[in-house]
């Protein structure tokens, strides 16, 4: 199943910070390019009413407060879409009452497509990952997409163009079979090309054994086998549909997808792979990647079916 495509609705959270601004900029050009439209999402605390954020006007009726701040959100998403080319989007703006992370994860529904800025209005400024990000990357039950904004990411998206390129890292796991999947689908709406890198570690030689218990070729044989299994299982009914560019790079997982996917369009890693624990919702590959990324990164999950 293409499972990027399938999902035409894109939910973006949305604060008033900078970094939900560009995550808006994100997922309007993305629901460009899938035909679709974008819900903007405004969480207000539920022991928080509108009325005590604004003080001096006494105590309005809540349902003008809740018209008033859908009209704002209206505003800023109009003019987030006149400066990236995406007018005739539709835009559906929404508010709820809760906890941020949770709502957020509510509104997108598992088959949907949820996009966050890194970090939003939270306590703690210098973080590189907010804890609303970090808590619908761990917890949504669908692909997640994390925007940051800050001086280390690019800012070049290409979208659309032969030049444009999306990464997606493999380690012959359930999740990163569905993140393949779905980095195939991204790389097709772009018109790009999908690369697709495993990344492997000499795990027995130097510090962790003698260099002669097992030669370092044949470690690299065998991420060359997990790569070329990771794209046979992929396209089992035909061929992707994009030109795809596969390679096995030695190094650590994070710290190789980050480095190639500069000046990518999308990073798309699976919730977590082979290594640690398999009850985690989000492995550390993840985790790291979504905070040092300098592009998008998007974060998917396997079906309950595949595990």
């Amino acid at each position: 199943m293409d499972e990027a495509a399938t999902t035409t609705e894109v939910v973006v959270g949305l604060d008033g910070s900078a970094g939900a601004r560009t995550a808006l900029a994100w997922g309007l050009q993305e629901a460009r390019l899938r035909g679709g439209a974008v819900r903007p999402v405004t969480v207000w605390p539920q022991d928080r009413p509108p009325h005590v954020h604004d003080a001096g006007i006494g105590r309005p009726d809540v349902a003008d407060l809740e018209r008033d701040v859908r009209s704002r959100m209206g505003t800023e998403a109009a003019e987030v879409a006149a400066a990236t080319g995406c007018e005739a989007v539709p835009v559906r703006p929404e508010m709820r009452y809760g906890q941020p992370a949770q709502q957020l994860i509510d509104a997108a529904e598992p088959d949907g497509l949820l996009v966050v800025g890194s970090r939003g209005r939270g306590p703690v400024r210098g973080a590189v990952l907010g804890s609303v990000s970090q808590q619908c990357a761990q917890h949504a039950r669908g692909p997640v997409v994390v925007v940051r904004d800050d001086d280390s990411t690019h800012g070049a998206v290409l979208w659309q163009q032969p030049a444009s390129r999306v990464v997606v890292g493999v380690d012959g796991s359930a999740g990163s079979a569905a993140a393949l999947r779905f980095a195939e689908a991204e790389a097709r709406l772009r018109g790009g090309e999908l690369h697709v890198v495993h990344a492997w570690t000499d795990t027995v030689s130097g510090y962790g054994g003698p260099p002669w218990e097992r030669p370092v070729t044949t470690l690299r044989e065998q991420a060359d086998g997990v790569l070329r299994e990771s794209l046979q299982s992929a396209w089992q009914s035909g061929s992707p549909g994009v030109q795809v560019r596969a390679e096995t790079v030695e190094g650590v997982e994070w710290d190789v997808l980050t480095e190639v996917a500069e000046a990518a369009d999308l990073l798309v890693v699976g919730s977590r792979g082979r290594s640690g624990w398999s009850s985690l919702l989000l492995g550390s590959v993840g985790l790291r990647c979504i905070a040092y990324s300098p592009c998008p990164v998007a974060v998917v999950r396997p079906s309950p079916v595949a595990g």
